[in-house]
């Protein structure tokens, strides 16, 4: 048959090649996912792909000018980008829960306000209509015995994102109890929102009191996205693809963010009751939060900070 020849002569060619010292033909490659190999950054693929780097790279397929400029991180305060209003959906769930609450049918999760805490044992900084300064802080550090743990069952995702098989393990949640062990922790949780974004709430903050804590040693400091809503937790990805591109190379593992179902005791322990600000947390070596304020800083609330964090610092561990 036509075949049979044919079969012969590309035997024949093999041999001749391989007496004749020729390079080997490569061998067949496996198909589908079984084949895909990761070779690191294109830029250094010398096998060839160097050389279509340059034209890659600006290749952004269907993506509009507007969203590529918001890829790029804001040279100052005024430039960074604003955050949207909260979505329809959520506004109506939380404006009849509040409704609901107010009837006194509705079960303690269903408050958008701060409940007493402590029972009423630590004075707290006074909420007003319409406050962003800072409220609901302390004047002294909340005793261990009476302070609200982080959760343990609280699992949230690093904005850190690779596909490199060997890394991805890191990429995964965690819960952030264990992480919080043997250190003193400032922890800076927002939401998104024009007063409580990485470059407004958070960077306020981070100005203020971060230069003096960091100097302390056994610190470290983490900042959290947390916010409410169906829409939140489906659109999770998308909120760290742009906190990858706002916060430092340093921070992709100290900035983490939460799609998981909202709890009561997350809201409670954590202080998540206004979105619309930011929160911040000084947690102890143990777990265990002994400072909170909610909104920006003002002059009090970073004095009391200061004063708080250079104790707890200096605090012996204990069990008790």
């Amino acid at each position: 048959s036509a075949a049979a020849p044919s079969a012969a002569s590309s035997a024949g060619t093999l041999s001749a090649r391989e007496a004749s010292g020729a390079p080997a033909l490569p061998t067949e490659q496996p198909q589908g996912v079984a084949g895909i190999a990761y070779r690191g950054p294109l830029e250094e693929d010398v096998q060839g792909g160097a050389r279509h780097a340059s034209i890659i790279s600006a290749m952004w397929s269907n993506i509009p000018n507007h969203v590529r400029a918001s890829f790029k991180a804001p040279v100052s305060l005024d430039d960074a980008p604003k955050s949207s209003a909260p979505q329809l959906i959520d506004r109506v769930a939380s404006q009849v829960k509040a409704l609901a609450f107010s009837t006194g049918l509705a079960p303690a999760s269903w408050s958008q306000s701060s409940a007493l805490y402590y029972d009423g044992a630590i004075a707290l900084a006074p909420y007003r209509r319409g406050q962003t300064a800072a409220y609901n802080y302390p004047q002294v550090l909340v005793p261990r015995s009476i302070a609200h743990r982080f959760p343990l069952d609280m699992y949230v995702d690093p904005v850190f994102q690779t596909s490199d098989p060997d890394q991805k393990a890191r990429a995964k949640a965690h819960t952030l109890f264990n992480r919080l062990q043997g250190k003193t922790t400032l922890m800076i949780c927002f939401s998104g929102q024009p007063m409580a974004g990485l470059y407004t709430g958070v960077q306020r903050w981070l100005d203020v009191v971060t230069e003096e804590f960091s100097a302390r040693t056994n610190t470290q400091v983490f900042k959290l996205h947390a916010e409410e809503g169906w829409f939140n937790r489906r659109t999770s990805a998308l909120t760290k693809f742009h906190l990858r591109r706002q916060v430092n190379e340093d921070e992709l593992f100290t900035t983490f963010v939460y799609k998981g179902k909202w709890k009561y005791e997350y809201m409670r322990a954590l202080h998540l009751y206004d979105k619309e600000l930011p929160v911040v947390l000084l947690i102890d070596a143990m777990g265990y939060v002994r400072w909170h304020a909610v909104g920006l800083p003002s002059d009090d609330a970073t004095a009391v900070f200061q004063t708080v964090a250079s104790r707890l610092a200096a605090e012996r561990k204990n069990f008790a």
